[in-house]
C-alpha cells in the first residue's frame, strides 16, 4: 500500500508535465510559430544550440557572472546579517540601508550600473545587489530567533564563545541563512540573464536579445528553459550539498 502511494506521488509531477506540453501543444495549433512555437519545434532548436555549441558557450559566461554574483552576495551578505542581528546600533544604521537595496526596482540597478561601471560588469553587480538582501535579511532573522534562555544558560556556565557560536548560534541561524541562499540562488538566474539582455553580448540574455531582433521564438523558448533547467539544478545541488555537510546542524 505505501509502495503504491509512494509510485503515485513520485508520477504526478510527470502527469502535470504530460499535461502542460500537451496543452502547449494545443495552443500552438491555433497560432503562428513566431507567436507560440510547438513544443517540438523548442526542442529542435534547443538541440541546435547545443550540438552549435552556442548553448554552451554563453551560458558558460551567464553561469561564471551569475555564481560570481551570488558568492559575493553571500559572503558580503553573512556577516552584515550577523552584526545586524547582535549589534542594535548596527540594526539602526544598516536596515533601512538593506531596505532600500531590496525595493529599489531591478530595472534602477541594470541602468545606473551602466552609467557608473561600464556594460562588462553589469551582470554581476546587479545579481549582487539583487540577492545581498535576501541573504542578510534571513541571516538577521535566524540571529533574531536563538533562544535567549540558552544565551543566559551558557554564560552562567561560562561556555567559551567559540562552544557558543558552534552548539548555539549555528544551528539555528543555519536553516534561516540556508532558506536565503536557496531564494538568492534562484533569484540570480533570473539576474543575470536580464542583465545580459540589455548590456553585453554574450550570455544567456545576450543569446535571448538576439533571438528575440531575428523573431526566433523558439530560440527565445529555448534559451527559457534551459534557464529554468538551470536555476532547478543548481537549486537541488544545493539541496543536497547543505544536506550532506550541515545535516548535523539541522
Amino acid at each position: 500500500m505505501k509502495n503504491s502511494i509512494s509510485l503515485t506521488r513520485g508520477l504526478l509531477p510527470l502527469f502535470g508535465l504530460a499535461a502542460f506540453i500537451a496543452f502547449w501543444q494545443l495552443i500552438s495549433g491555433f497560432y503562428s510559430h513566431v507567436v507560440v512555437p510547438s513544443p517540438a519545434e523548442v526542442a529542435q532548436t534547443l538541440w541546435t544550440l547545443a550540438a552549435g555549441g552556442e548553448l554552451w558557450e554563453q551560458s558558460r559566461h551567464s553561469i561564471l557572472r551569475g555564481l560570481l554574483g551570488f558568492c559575493l552576495a553571500v559572503a558580503a551578505g553573512t556577516p552584515l546579517g550577523l552584526l545586524i542581528g547582535l549589534n542594535p546600533v548596527a540594526a539602526s544604521l544598516l536596515r533601512p540601508l538593506v531596505v532600500v537595496l531590496q525595493v529599489t526596482p531591478l530595472i534602477s540597478w541594470l541602468l545606473l550600473a551602466m552609467i557608473w561601471i561600464g556594460f562588462s560588469r553589469v551582470p554581476v553587480f546587479v545579481v549582487f545587489v539583487t540577492t545581498v538582501p535576501l541573504i542578510v535579511i534571513n541571516t538577521y532573522q535566524g540571529v533574531k530567533s536563538i533562544d535567549r534562555q540558552l544565551l543566559q544558560v551558557a554564560q552562567i556556565y561560562r561556555i567559551s564563545k567559540p562552544r557558543v557560536i558552534r552548539e548555539i548560534y549555528l544551528p539555528q541561524v543555519a536553516p534561516y541563512l540556508l532558506a536565503g541562499v536557496s531564494n538568492a540562488l534562484g533569484v540570480t538566474w533570473k539576474a543575470v540573464a536580464m542583465a545580459e539582455f540589455l548590456s553585453v553580448q554574450q550570455g544567456i540574455g545576450a543569446g535571448m536579445a538576439v533571438a528575440r531582433i531575428n523573431l526566433e521564438t523558439a530560440a527565445l523558448f529555448a534559451w527559457t528553459l534551459f534557464l529554468i533547467g538551470l536555476g532547478l539544478v543548481t537549486d537541488r545541488l544545493l539541496a543536497c550539498v547543505t544536506h550532506h555537510k550541515l545535516k548535523h546542524w539541522m
